[in-house]
C-alpha cells in the first residue's frame, strides 16, 4: 500500500535563538518531535508559507492555512545608484510632516504643479513585500499606508517603484492595473534616468518641514496616468510614426503603447 502524499514534505523551524531546524514529514511520526515544535513558526523551504503539524499518530503531517503566493517577478537586481536612491527617496518622504505628490500640467501659457495626493501621517518602510492577489505578490521599493491603519480613497496605500535602467515587464504591469482596480492603491515611477526632468524631490521653502515629491507616470484605479491623464484618454495623433490604432481595452496593445508612445519617446529626448 502506497503512503500518503503530502503537499509539504519539509519544514523550516523558526526558534527564537535564530536558529533554523529542519524537520521532515517522516519525522512528525515521533510525538516527541511534534510535542517539541509544538507552537513554534514553522516554514516551508522557501520560507513563505506558514506550515502547522497536524498531530495524526504515524500519519501526522503539515498543513497550511494559506495559498502559497509567489513572486509576481523575478527578484530583481538593484544597482548602488538604485539602493541609494531608494534610500533617499524614503528618509525624504519619511522626514516630512506633510508630502504633496504633484505633477506637471501644460495649460495654455505654461506649465503648473498639480496636486495628485497629499498626505499626513503616514508611514514608509523599504522593500516591502504585499499580496493582493490569491496567487501573487510584489516587494515595493518603498510602501507607505497611513499611521490610522486606514485604506481608502481618501488615505490610498503608496507605492513607489524606483525605475533604474528597465520598466516593469508586461506580467507585472498588468499586475499594478489589476490591484489598483480593486484597492485604493497609487503606485508612483521615479525614474533614475529621467531625474530631474521627469520626477524630483522638492524642499518646500518657507515651509516647516514640507515637501513636493514631483512624478509624471503613476498607475491608480487601472490606469497609467501621465500627470493629469490616462493614457487611454490621451490624443496621440500628433506622433506620425505611430499610426496603428490602439485597442487599450487589450491588455497587450495597452502595455505596447506605453512603450511606444511614451518610453521611448522619452529617451529620444534625452
Amino acid at each position: 500500500m502506497k503512503s500518503k502524499q503530502y503537499k509539504y514534505n519539509i519544514g523550516i523551524v523558526h526558534l527564537k535563538d535564530g536558529q533554523k531546524p529542519t524537520i521532515t514529514s517522516k519525522q512528525l511520526e515521533d510525538e516527541g518531535i511534534r510535542t517539541k515544535y509544538k507552537g513554534e513558526k514553522i516554514t516551508d523551504e522557501a520560507e513563505e508559507v506558514l506550515l502547522f503539524i497536524r498531530s495524526r499518530g504515524n500519519s501526522s503531517h503539515f498543513f497550511s492555512r494559506g495559498n502559497n503566493r509567489k513572486n509576481i517577478r523575478g527578484r530583481k537586481y538593484l544597482s548602488k545608484e538604485h539602493k541609494v536612491k531608494i534610500n533617499t527617496i524614503h528618509n525624504f518622504i519619511n522626514a516630512r510632516d506633510r508630502v504633496r505628490i504633484c505633477c506637471y500640467t501644460f495649460g495654455y501659457k505654461e506649465k503648473e504643479l498639480d496636486t495628485i495626493f497629499t498626505f499626513t501621517k503616514y508611514h514608509f518602510e523599504k522593500e516591502v513585500k504585499q499580496s493582493l492577489s490569491r496567487s501573487n505578490y510584489f516587494i515595493s521599493d518603498i510602501f507607505g499606508i497611513s499611521k490610522s491603519l486606514n485604506c481608502s480613497n481618501k488615505e490610498p496605500s503608496i507605492s513607489i517603484e524606483v525605475i533604474d535602467s528597465h520598466f516593469p515587464d508586461f506580467k507585472t504591469f498588468n499586475y499594478f492595473r489589476e490591484i489598483t482596480k480593486d484597492t485604493p492603491m497609487v503606485i508612483l515611477f521615479y525614474y533614475l534616468e529621467f531625474e530631474p526632468w521627469l520626477n524630483q524631490m522638492i524642499n518646500n521653502g518657507g515651509e516647516s518641514n514640507n515637501g513636493k515629491l514631483r512624478i509624471s507616470h503613476y498607475i491608480q484605479d487601472g490606469s497609467f496616468w501621465i500627470g493629469d491623464e490616462r493614457i487611454e484618454e490621451k490624443d496621440f495623433s500628433y506622433i506620425k510614426s505611430y499610426n496603428s490604432e490602439i485597442d487599450f481595452t487589450k491588455p497587450e496593445e495597452y502595455y505596447k503603447a506605453i512603450d511606444e508612445l511614451v518610453l521611448k519617446k522619452l529617451k529620444q529626448k534625452c
